[in-house]
């Protein structure tokens, strides 16, 4: 039995979640079905977690949006991303015995290969393989982002936002080391490695922690840098409470101020991107729902 198989039989979803339908003048075929219903599933774990030691947590991101515009997944969209005050966060990383298999807690604490300076909680039982990194011997199953949000100092906040893209690109190469299929270029950047990835993953957690202890009229997600830091910044009003809103068929707390924070990141959030913007979503990764990773790997499937 599949993961998708799985979560339909214990009646995480229903039965025809997983059909194939049109939403929105786009087709949601039953792969993307599949990745989303394992999704779902890790969210509710997050959740049941969170909610057992008094955590807090919200949807983020497009999963935000998607909580509010569509009731659940944006139909073109793939993945799922919450965020955690840095207080619940650093709580939450240590709770991986609450999960059992096939769901892991993945940090480079509990897996000393991955080397991302945020937490994902993955499905062992299926793939999401960056081919760029698929030789690193870590957990490559779907996930759900955790990302940390830590209190932001206006002044100088930019200089420290590339100081961690800086350490994150280091971190990035130490991922990169195993694989034999480099361009020259990589293999260039890898042959120029000499670091300790967990000491450049602590600097990074000093990095972006460093103004939490006193109030800020900002908060920000400093960890993830592949985005401008305005775009992961916000104001800390608006993630002092939180209200419950649907998401496929599940309630899930969102910032009180998502209207503000949505706003932000989209404009008028309610109106659909051009249909031909739609479904361009992680294409750099091998998303596979119904094979677990190793399996995938051992058998040369192509990533």
């Amino acid at each position: 039995m599949t993961e998708p198989e799985r979560i339909v039989a214990e009646g995480i979803v229903p039965p025809n979640f997983l059909d194939e339908e049109i939403q929105c003048e786009f087709l949601v075929d039953s792969h993307r079905k599949k990745i989303w219903a394992v999704e779902l599933e890790l969210m509710l774990e997050i959740d049941r977690v969170c909610k057992k030691h008094n955590l807090r947590y919200f949807l983020m991101c497009g999963t935000l949006l998607g909580a509010i515009r569509h009731k659940g997944f944006i139909p073109w969209d793939d993945d799922a991303d919450l965020a955690m005050p840095r207080e619940d966060y650093e709580k939450f990383i240590r709770l991986g015995d609450e999960f059992k298999h096939p769901i892991f807690l993945q940090t480079p604490y509990t897996d000393n290969d991955y080397a991302a300076s945020f937490a994902r909680v993955r499905n062992a039982n299926t793939s999401a393989i960056s081919p760029i990194i698929k030789y690193q011997k870590m957990n490559q199953g779907l996930f759900v982002d955790i990302f940390p949000l830590d209190n932001l100092v206006e002044e100088g906040a930019q200089e420290r936002y590339e100081q961690i893209n800086r350490l994150n690109i280091e971190n990035g190469t130490f991922m990169r080391l195993t694989n034999p299929e480099l361009n020259e270029k990589n293999r260039q950047r890898v042959a120029a490695y000499n670091r300790d990835h967990m000491k450049d993953f602590e600097e990074i957690q000093r990095i972006a922690t460093m103004y939490n202890d006193r109030k800020t009229e900002k908060i920000a997600i400093m960890l993830f840098t592949a985005e401008p830091l305005e775009i992961n910044t916000w104001n800390a009003v608006d993630f002092e409470s939180s209200v419950e809103a649907e998401f496929a068929g599940h309630m899930f707390p969102i910032p009180s101020g998502y209207k503000n924070i949505l706003t932000q990141a989209y404009g008028d959030y309610m109106a659909f991107p051009p249909v031909e913007d739609r479904g361009k979503h992680h294409g750099h990764y091998i998303l596979e729902p119904d094979i677990p990773y190793k399996e995938f790997l051992e058998n040369g499937c192509k990533a």
